[in-house]
């Protein structure tokens, strides 16, 4: 791996996303739904949870992966490199421009031309990931989207934030969850709405969430991260 791929707080990094107990890549229902909403949205085959370990990357909540697949090692993803950055990192055609830090060869293999990352950034200041999206053909990404990508990525990490406070895992957060989600849910919906109403667009060439509905998903991510924190500032 190159070691231009490393933060320099990358030690002090691995230590706070040890905090977070994501251990493994087991189902945990809200995350799912946040990164299938994101999947629709912007009507992209793949999208993903990347958690940036020391060596590997822990494939959490993916949404229509080709194969079955946990982790990778560090080098082959795109994410390793996204946390290098401050805001979202984009590659609108991985074939004529991708990080020269990162292995592509596992992403070619999967026929995968576009990517885009917004990192997942603690309260500590540590980027500990990134919330992906990927599809096949290449994509323009419009500033309305990429500002909606990190929104989205604020909703996760605010859910992450709580889920840490709350001392979750896989295997006990349906319970602790469910009166969250039960406040949340309304505006879940409501997304999910919008990525209803953006399927039934039909626009020639390569899909892009028109600017209206992009500043709409926007604003309800907003407000669903606004609740999130809120219910971690409660704890």
């Amino acid at each position: 791996m190159d070691p231009a791929l490393l933060p320099a707080n990358d030690t002090e990094r691995l230590h706070t996303l040890a905090k977070f107990q994501l251990l493994d890549a087991r189902s945990e229902r809200i995350l799912d739904e946040v990164v299938t909403i994101a999947a629709r949205l912007f009507r992209v085959s793949n999208a993903m949870l990347s958690i940036i370990e020391e060596n590997t990357v822990l494939l959490k909540a993916p949404y229509n992966l080709p194969m079955r697949i946990e982790r990778i090692p560090r080098h082959q993803s795109l994410c390793a490199a996204t946390i290098l950055e401050e805001g979202p990192v984009v590659f609108e055609d991985l074939q004529v421009k991708s990080s020269p830090l990162i292995d592509t060869s596992l992403i070619a293999e999967l026929g995968l031309h576009f990517y885009a990352g917004q990192n997942l950034r603690s309260m500590e200041g540590h980027n500990l990931g990134s919330l992906c999206i990927l599809d096949g053909p290449p994509r323009q990404f419009s500033p309305a989207e990429r500002t909606l990508l990190t929104h989205l990525g604020g909703v996760v990490m605010a859910l992450l934030e709580l889920r840490r406070v709350l001392g979750l895992t896989a295997d006990s957060s349906f319970k602790l969850w469910q009166p969250i989600y039960d406040i949340i849910g309304t505006l879940l919906r409501r997304l999910e709405n919008v990525a209803d109403l953006a399927a039934t667009l039909d626009a020639p060439g390569p899909y892009s969430l028109p600017d209206h509905l992009a500043r709409d998903a926007s604003g309800l991510a907003h407000i669903v991260e606004i609740h999130v924190r809120a219910a971690v500032a409660r704890v």
